[in-house]
């Protein structure tokens, strides 16, 4: 790639040698104010001069980077972990587009005991929030955790009602008489018993089960020598449960019982693979994994650097030992900073031999199996790739956003937003839209609304902490897709224009000929069937149109919305829901001859002739 050069450059020089020696963070911004990088610094000056003292040792990820940034900014601070704390507070805010980014749409549920409150609930959370509560995970199986939730609760009758149901008193519930529940709701257990139930549990999630088991043994023998055989087959069944709770956790054994993560790599050509595995109390509960993209120039110990600093910084839940195959940059700094996060001390570890080095073997070939799987190392990205040559954008469009609308004549309209990133489906970051500001079918109008919505959050005026809250529109698009002809495409351009959005290239593809339609007006581009760019917007188009189609028919179904067909002879509910599952909207409908109408399950011929008509009747008022 080229030298960045440019008199933007030379402003930047300028600027790097206003910067102290101090440690602190350093954010490049590009010219509508995006922050496109964030970095910690030892000096801040020294390092920042870096970027520009030999261009022709930076790699294409950092030039792309410099060849965008129009200015910098920083923040001293006192040490280089207070650095490194910032670094992943901005980084969590401003979602910059050439840090590391984990995108995933999973979301792992945890246990959750509210300890916070006089009588705890046991229940399930999809996120470790910052409060008095204790929070056990993840675990990646919803349907084991909730029967391992059931398991637990024949051994610690513990509440799941609502803080509602806690002060309505009133009668037990089913759960107190088949005993599941000590019932505190109505009063039925003293607040200490209930507190022992509770200080079980923890310890048992906590680490502490083959101590507990041992002593629900000892119970046991104690009932049966007293010839207590009901209650001594009882204390058996919950040592069952305990038993089984734990063979559900995996039959792994780690060196110790010592709670870990250990972490995998796999390097492709210009993806890499990440993996976790969680070990709590000597047994595999969980793995987690990513594909990073645009990773070509990232070195190992960078890329896992940026790696635990992003995925941590969303976590309450760090170990105490985290197992890594290399040392990341700045190992002792980020020790400290996880440390920080934890409350305790966390040690990272690369170890060399031993049961600890055939765990991180293990996560590295989990990592190489994901790699392989992926479609970003197999050449699921080529069709980006191709892109950037047909439309000749400056770079590869990494992230691409497509945009639907769908309604019947202007009933229950609704728009789409879907996302792919480098070739693939980012489920996270898809978004509806409920059109607010049109009355009847225009779509165009439509599609200006959802684009100006969609604008209006990458305002640099804007609050970034409201955007930053939002996965779906965190990061700013490399490409716009809009399902549409040219009319689509002027809408859109004119409510991105007057937005935020620019300098971002969009583009329309026509359904009836697969033409692409670019801004500026001109001739279309006509693909063959066989491109790979091709192929990759037919898929996006198609998701986008499934997305919104979806959603156009939860609200027809669930908002009771009333149907033009209802005035028509001869169509109930039945016939009416069958012909607007057939048909993608009124205007297909309206196209469709009376073959196809009758071909609809449960239409008739005459039937079929009769929705004919209306609709004939009706586009000619």
């Amino acid at each position: 790639m080229n030298d960045p050069g440019g008199g933007h450059m030379e402003a930047l020089k300028d600027r790097a040698r206003e910067l102290p020696t101090a440690p602190g963070v350093y954010m490049f911004r590009d010219e509508v104010g995006n922050v496109l990088y964030v970095g910690k610094a030892r000096s801040l000056r020294d390092r920042v001069r870096s970027y520009f003292s030999s261009p022709s040792g930076l790699n294409d990820r950092t030039l792309r980077m410099l060849a965008e940034a129009r200015d910098v900014e920083f923040l001293v601070t006192d040490s280089e972990v207070e650095a490194l704390i910032f670094e992943s507070d901005l980084i969590k805010r401003h979602r910059p587009r050439y840090n590391v980014r984990l995108r995933d749409d999973k979301q792992y549920p945890y246990i959750v005991v509210t300890t916070g409150d006089d009588y705890p609930r046991v229940g399930v959370a999809r996120r470790v929030e910052r409060d008095d509560h204790r929070y056990f995970g993840p675990f990646t199986n919803t349907a084991l955790l909730r029967r391992a939730l059931d398991l637990l609760r024949k051994v610690f009758p513990y509440r799941t009602c609502s803080d509602h149901r806690m002060q309505g008193g009133g009668r037990p519930c089913l759960h107190y008489h088949v005993g599941r529940c000590l019932a505190p709701c109505t009063g039925e257990v003293e607040a200490g018993e209930y507190g022992d139930v509770i200080e079980g549990l923890l310890g048992f999630l906590g680490g502490r089960s083959r101590d507990l088991t041992r002593e629900l043994e000892g119970r046991m023998e104690e009932a049966a020598d007293s010839l207590d055989f009901e209650r001594a087959a009882r204390i058996r069944d919950q040592i069952a449960a305990l038993k089984e709770f734990r063979e559900q956790q995996g039959n792994l054994s780690a060196p110790s019982v010592e709670d870990m993560d250990v972490l995998g790599l796999a390097r492709g050509e210009d993806v890499t693979a990440v993996t976790f595995i969680f070990m709590r109390e000597g047994r595999i509960v969980g793995t987690d994994g990513f594909v990073l993209s645009d990773t070509r120039d990232i070195s190992d110990a960078d890329l896992l650097e940026e790696t635990l600093l992003e995925y941590y910084s969303h976590s309450l839940l760090i170990p105490r030992r985290i197992l890594v195959p290399t040392h990341p940059t700045g190992y002792e700094e980020l020790e400290r900073w996880l440390g920080e996060h934890r409350g305790s001390r966390v040690f990272l570890h690369r170890p060399e031999r031993g049961e600890k080095r055939r765990l991180v073997t293990l996560a590295d070939r989990n990592a190489e199996m994901l790699l392989r799987d992926s479609d970003a190392s197999s050449g699921g990205d080529a069709g980006s790739v191709a892109l950037q040559e047909v439309l000749g954008l400056p770079g590869v469009p990494r992230r691409i956003e497509c945009y639907d609308i769908s309604n019947i004549s202007g009933s229950a309209a609704v728009g789409s937003m879907v996302v792919f990133e480098s070739g693939r489906p980012a489920p996270y970051a898809y978004r509806r839209f409920r059109i607010r500001d049109v009355e009847g079918a225009d779509d165009y109008a439509m599609m200006r609304e959802v684009l100006g919505r969609r604008a209006r959050r990458l305002d640099p005026g804007r609050d970034d902490t409201a955007v930053a809250e939002d996965a779906s529109f965190s990061a700013a698009p490399d490409l716009v897709v809009i399902d549409g002809g040219p009319g689509h495409l002027s809408a859109a351009v004119e409510a991105l224009r007057d937005g935020a959005m620019a300098p971002i290239p969009v583009i329309a593809l026509a359904k009836r000929d697969e033409l692409i339609y670019v801004e500026g007006g001109g001739e279309p581009i006509d693909l063959p069937r066989n491109s790979e760019a091709l192929k990759l917007l037919q898929r996006i188009r198609d998701e986008a149109h499934r997305f919104a189609l979806d959603y156009h028919r939860h609200l027809r179904s669930h908002g009771g919305i009333r149907s033009l067909l209802d005035d028509v002879p001869g169509i109930g509910p039945r016939r009416r829901n069958a012909l607007l599952a057939h048909f993608d909207s009124m205007e297909a409908m309206a196209a469709a001859d009376e073959d196809e109408l009758a071909a609809v399950p449960g239409m008739t011929s005459r039937a079929a002739r009769a929705v004919k008509r209306y609709l004939v009747e009706r586009s000619e008022r």
